[in-house]
């Protein structure tokens, strides 16, 4: 489908583009590209490289009338079982661990450090050898200040629930420029919000079972029900969903050097439920080899924003295989400062625009299908929120119940 809402989120380029004349588009990539998206950071916390490759079966196009290329089927498949690992300095070397399918956790207590120097090299499993170049960490300006502004006409096609336009809540801030330097910036923001239906079942149906950790669960079929039978399961306890921006917003003092930076808008929240949320906003330093990289596709203006996207001309980033020079690879590994900025957005704002425990019906556009009691089956479990990159049981750091 046309729309764009998933657990990870992608949404249309923002930030420094010009204008451009409109044209439509319409292609196919049958050629595989390995896809790299990851960048090293000095935040507490977990962090992750993801490796894809692209589907040669999807199929992109665009119409006259927008510059959003729409990936029709899954653009981007895992790259799985891959030795990867972090050089920093060129001479320590930290292991990648591959979490889920094609992610790639940093060892957990791992912070980078401004004026460091890092690379990516990974393996796959047939064999083929793939670096970054370096990218030494830069410095980055604090946040001073950051708000949010109710828009009812956000981002558009978000959301099949909303339809033409999500309302979202839109970040301003401010910051100070030095003087003197070039700087680059792009800013990037992680979402947490309540979920409370925490797995479906299709064509089957959701049992707890004893394992080496405790308790575990899991849908399993049941070929008594039809084929497209489905059963959503309410979560046991406290559960949350996490989303991540995937748009491109990037900013080059170029024109600015020295200059306060007021009211500037760099990001969009997506309005999923009216429920509390905790927002994360990110503004990183850029190499000039990342903005570079990143402003190359921002240029194009004609895809969704994402690296895994694959443009018209898909532009090769810092990553190439050590065995063929000529092999595009697509996205780019760097390294950034972060100054972190987080907030619970309240949702007084949003003008009626969401209910509460909404979240599941604007990702899916339906309420969830609860599973009814039975004689054969009188208790219907409760399921378990386990942990991955994009849903957590744990309580955010930051998190409040009240304003």
């Amino acid at each position: 489908m046309n729309y764009r809402l998933s657990i990870l989120l992608t949404t249309l380029i923002t930030g420094v583009t010009a204008c451009v004349e409109p044209y439509s588009v319409d292609f196919g990539s049958s050629t595989e590209y390995v896809v790299v998206d990851g960048v090293v950071t000095d935040l507490d916390g977990p962090q992750f490289i993801t490796l894809s490759k692209t589907n040669p079966e999807a199929k992109n196009e665009s119409s006259e009338f927008t510059q959003t290329i729409w990936t029709k089927g899954q653009s981007t498949l895992p790259l799985e079982k891959a030795k990867a690992k972090i050089i920093v300095n060129g001479t320590q070397t930290l292991n990648l661990t591959e979490v889920e399918p094609g992610i790639y956790q940093l060892p957990v207590n791992f912070k980078g450090k401004v004026g460091d120097a890092y690379e990516l090299e990974f393996q796959t499993e047939s064999g083929k050898n793939y670096k970054s170049s370096s990218e030494k960490m830069l410095p980055v300006s604090a946040v001073k200040r950051a708000y949010d502004v109710f828009n009812p006409k956000g981002i558009p096609k978000l959301s099949e629930y909303y339809g033409e336009f999500t309302p979202s809540n839109d970040i301003y801030l401010d910051f100070d420029d030095p003087a003197g330097e070039k700087n680059f910036y792009r800013w990037q923001w992680t979402l947490w919000e309540l979920q409370k239906t925490c797995t479906t079942c299709n064509q089957g149906k959701y049992y707890l079972f004893p394992s080496e950790n405790g308790v575990d669960g899991d849908c399993f079929k049941d070929l008594t029900l039809k084929f497209n039978n489905i059963y959503d399961y309410t979560c046991e306890d406290l559960c949350w969903d996490i989303f991540y921006s995937t748009d491109i917003t990037i900013f080059s003092d170029i024109y600015t050097n020295g200059q306060s930076q007021k009211d500037k808008m760099v990001a969009q929240i997506p309005l999923l439920q009216s429920n509390p949320c905790l927002v994360s906003l990110q503004q990183n330093s850029l190499t000039p080899n990342a903005y570079r990289f990143l402003k190359l596709i921002q240029d194009q203006a004609n895809n969704s924003g994402t690296l895994a996207d694959t443009p018209p001309a898909p532009i090769q980033g810092n990553v190439l295989n050590q065995n063929d020079k000529n092999e595009l690879i697509i996205g780019f590994f760097t390294a950034s400062s972060v100054s972190e900025y987080r907030t619970m957005l309240w949702r007084k704002n949003i003008k009626n625009a969401a209910v509460l425990n909404q979240l599941f019906k604007t990702i899916h556009n339906r309420d969830p299908i609860l599973e009814e009691r039975s004689p054969e089956r009188p208790f219907i479990p409760l399921s378990i929120c386990k942990r991955s990159r994009s849903r957590s049981p744990f309580l955010p750091k930051d998190w409040k119940w009240t304003q």
